[in-house]
């Protein structure tokens, strides 16, 4: 503590060296959630077959989702500790809204259907790599 009642974790944690990779993933996190939105938007508008279900899922499900991983970004960026929390929030339901979303796609859907699969595939297994990255002990120790 100093002499105004601060404590000095924050200070101390930008002089160490961050976790490998901490500060790259947190600029992606950055990035792909500022993307998400409009992403959403243009699936919106660009796929006729399941307009009413693509709204729902982005008004529901997407966009909270991007809006948190958004906040967490900036507060890990921030080198603060709860953005490591929200991030591990963001990607879990990145992944509950992702998971199940791909595979109803995979089953009603035949056109497209090898696409959808890769991205799919690709989507859930960075989200699950990013997903166990922040649940580190070592990046509570780093922001603590």
């Amino acid at each position: 503590m100093t002499e105004h009642g601060e404590s000095l974790a924050p200070e101390f944690a930008m002089l160490q060296q961050p976790p490998r990779g901490y500060v790259t993933l947190a600029w992606l996190g950055l990035g792909a959630n500022a993307l998400a939105i409009p992403l959403g938007l243009a699936v919106i508008l660009l796929d006729p077959t399941w307009r009413l279900t693509n709204i729902v899922v982005g008004a529901s499900a997407v966009l909270p989702t991007a809006v948190v991983g958004l906040v967490a970004s900036i507060a890990l960026l921030k080198w603060r500790a709860w953005g490591q929390i929200l991030a591990i929030v963001a990607l879990a339901m990145a992944l509950a809204v992702g998971l199940p979303y791909g595979i109803v796609r995979l089953v009603l859907l035949s056109e497209g259907r090898l696409l959808t699969a890769l991205l799919s595939a690709l989507l859930w297994a960075a989200t699950t790599a990013a997903l166990v990255y922040w649940c580190r002990p070592s990046i509570r120790r780093y922001l603590v």
